[in-house]
């Protein structure tokens, strides 16, 4: 692997981990996020699938907004330990 190719990497998972850790602060506050797309192309090139099958590639253009929203949910542990509080009044 090159140095340019290294670097570009290792930016791109610096930016995943920000924005993970963005979502994380968002969960459970209501928020969004919103991109907004002016001709966007993602060019997926060929892929080799399990016994070196192959995949094809793929080439997308966006052109609109794409929402991410954010939700907690309760987990059962969560919804039981509230259902013995509400119920042990």
């Amino acid at each position: 692997m090159n140095e340019g190719n290294r670097d570009l990497q290792q930016a791109s998972s610096q930016w995943a981990e920000i924005v993970g850790q963005l979502f994380d602060r968002l969960t459970g506050k209501g928020a969004s996020v919103t991109y907004n797309f002016d001709n966007l192309v993602i060019d997926l090139p060929k892929a080799r699938g399990p016994g070196g099958q192959d995949m094809g590639s793929a080439k997308w253009t966006i052109n609109g907004k794409v929402v991410i929203t954010a939700e907690t949910h309760e987990t059962s542990e969560e919804a039981k330990q509230r259902a013995n509080i509400t119920t042990a009044a």
